[in-house]
């Protein structure tokens, strides 16, 4: 664990320095604000065989070129597969249009246009020719209808695949589970490997890992946010969702995983002081007021690391419900991390890895 904060204090260096390569945009209490994604038609049954066929309108999903909006631009969260095989999200200045969810599903796939954006090493998970036929969202389940196309991918990747379109799809606030169809059919398991995706949520997790000494069936999925870098050294953060012993807390549970660090093997690291104590930890309209012993305040000249924070409040905000945490030490409220004032409650940024090496 030491070898990973040394190398992690070198990187985080780095990045204050390089002030223009931030891993955040702007911060607010909820994640991408979602434009109303499309509606679509549905007919069917068709005789026998149960076909349903959702159409997409053709003047849906695409911004018009006669209004000013054709040129306005909005982040949004595409996920990828990074060098090391772990599920990603980029957040991708997009042109801003009416069908937001399917834009940012047109932008995963391979050899679309998100090959001229991604970040190099990085590999789009939909396989190249896949076009969306439709998409519904209804009570916050969305109907993604894909071509045959999507059925040509590696069992290998089949998992990665999964997650991809479920984390990026559940980016949006108006959709919390996601159904697949290919060509008008619905889809009960993935076509190449089987794996079952019936009511695909967030709470299936992401580049998913046992805990040491974990009995299967009697877990608590919990989804920390840890760093990799690219090739030339730029911190990004990956999702990686643990699978622990049962457990009804999972706010001090995420706090100590995050300080527990990733597992050994990987290329993965953490930013917080593996010796870091957590004192308290409680929620309160919507909060997460978070007390650490003072080894947070050890990055420099009493004040935090800035990815050691980003990490908490990602992992916080994703798993304990809350929209906002309050970062106390020593039950003080006057922390600092580089430039950047935590003495008020900081809710989960807009953004995350935006596109900027």
């Amino acid at each position: 664990m030491s070898r990973k904060w040394l190398v992690s204090l070198s990187l985080t260096t780095t990045a204050i320095l390089l002030s223009g390569c931030g891993l955040f945009g702007p911060e607010q209490t909820v994640g991408p604000q979602p434009i109303d994604p499309p509606h679509m038609s549905q007919t069917g049954p068709v005789g026998d065989s149960k076909e349903v066929t959702l159409n997409l309108n053709p003047e849906q999903g695409q911004a018009s070129d006669t209004t000013a909006e054709a040129a306005q631009m909005i982040a949004m969260p595409v996920y990828m597969m990074d060098p090391d095989g772990y599920v990603v999200p980029i957040s991708l200045q997009l042109p801003k249009a009416e069908g937001a969810a399917k834009q940012v599903l047109s932008h995963m796939v391979k050899g679309g246009p998100v090959e001229l954006m991604k970040p190099e090493g990085f590999t789009p998970l939909i396989p190249e020719g896949t076009k969306i036929l439709g998409m519904t969202i209804k009570d916050g389940v969305a109907t993604i209808d894909f071509s045959p196309e999507f059925k040509n991918y590696e069992a290998k990747n089949e998992q990665k695949l999964i997650d991809a379109i479920t984390f990026a799809l559940t980016s949006f606030d108006t959709i919390k589970e996601v159904n697949i169809w290919i060509n008008g059919y619905p889809q009960d398991v993935m076509p190449v490997n089987g794996t079952p995706i019936s009511s695909l949520t967030r709470e299936n997790g992401i580049n998913v890992e046992l805990a040491n000494n974990v009995q299967v069936g009697n877990t608590t999925p919990i989804t920390l946010y840890f760093q990799g870098e690219t090739a030339d050294n730029a911190p990004y953060y990956v999702p990686v969702t643990r699978l622990i012993p049962r457990t009804d807390n999972k706010a001090m549970a995420t706090l100590e995983q995050l300080i527990q660090g990733p597992k050994d093997g990987t290329n993965l690291f953490s930013s917080i002081l593996p010796t870091t104590k957590v004192l308290d930890v409680k929620m309160e309209n919507g909060v997460a007021v978070v007390n650490f012993d003072d080894k947070l305040l050890s990055y420099n000249d009493g004040k935090a690391n800035p990815m050691a924070m980003e990490s908490i409040l990602l992992s916080l905000t994703e798993n304990a419900e809350v929209g906002a945490v309050q970062f106390m030490v020593n039950g003080q409220m006057n922390v600092m991390a580089g430039e950047k004032d935590y003495s008020n409650p900081v809710s989960r940024p807009i953004e995350l890895n935006p596109r900027k090496w």
